[in-house]
């Protein structure tokens, strides 16, 4: 790895640890309601193997796709940059006495042997990505002949004057009802410069990363009934700014 990677990868965990206190709390990010996490579930039994599985999770944040394929039976490894990151999923499986392995590494290059893994699963991580094509090849790389890749991830903040205007409708709001102004814990313009998706990976991008791998079987979801219920929890202030664009790319390995 060049020293500017190895640099860039530094700032990037620094970035996720000082995200980790609040990341939950986050529109779309913590899984607020037991509807939301059966809709998830819901959706995952639907596309994957039969059996107890073997699961990465690559990019695992705070633990919370991870604890779902526990939740169902499957046997999850859970591997993010950010050691607080890590350190919140820890507490969280503790509490829950649920067996999950959580490993300090780099999501681009998991430190596995070769078909290890039955499924990868990654949320809100390919557009934080410096090489998502590496990454890409390397999870096809850890899965087991016939496992699954399955990478959800959308387009988030483009900048837009709408998106932007939104963005102060709610923050003034937040600003008179909690007396605070919400701070923006995004990656800093070194870094985004860097990202060839730093505002969201569209599904075309994706699928390509996957067809240029040899996955088959591709998938193109979208997220709007999960998106849905997950508006409904929200806080007036919250729902006028939450407008996402998610999508689930899945693909088989041949």
């Amino acid at each position: 790895m060049a020293i500017q990677d190895k640099q860039m990868k530094l700032d990037i965990a620094h970035v996720w640890d000082i995200s980790s206190a609040t990341y939950d709390n986050k529109e779309g990010h913590g899984i607020q309601s037991e509807i939301e996490k059966e809709a998830w579930k819901t959706l995952f039994r639907s596309l994957l193997p039969s059996g107890r599985l073997e699961v990465l999770d690559a990019g695992c944040g705070t633990g919370e796709i991870g604890l779902l394929f526990t939740e169902m039976g499957h046997h999850v490894t859970g591997l993010d940059l950010s050691e607080q990151m890590l350190a919140k999923a820890r507490e969280k499986t503790s509490r829950k006495k649920y067996d999950i392995n959580f490993r300090a590494g780099d999501a681009e290059n998991p430190p596995f042997e070769a078909e290890t893994f039955d499924v990868v699963v990654t949320r809100h991580l390919l557009w934080t990505l410096p090489h998502p094509d590496t990454a890409v090849r390397n999870w096809e790389k850890v899965l087991r002949k016939g496992g699954v890749l399955i990478v959800i991830d959308g387009l988030y903040n483009g900048g837009s004057i709408e998106r932007k205007t939104r963005q102060f409708i709610s923050d003034f709001l937040t600003f008179l009802v909690e007396r605070r102004y919400p701070g923006r814990k995004q990656y800093p313009d070194e870094i985004k410069t860097e990202l060839p998706n730093p505002y969201g990976v569209p599904p075309k991008k994706t699928i390509e990363y996957f067809r240029k791998t040899g996955f088959k079987n591709i998938k193109d979801l979208d997220l709007k009934e999960i998106s849905k219920i997950q508006k409904e929890k929200m806080s007036f202030r919250k729902r006028i700014v939450f407008k996402p664009q998610s999508h689930l790319i899945y693909g088989e390995k041949v």
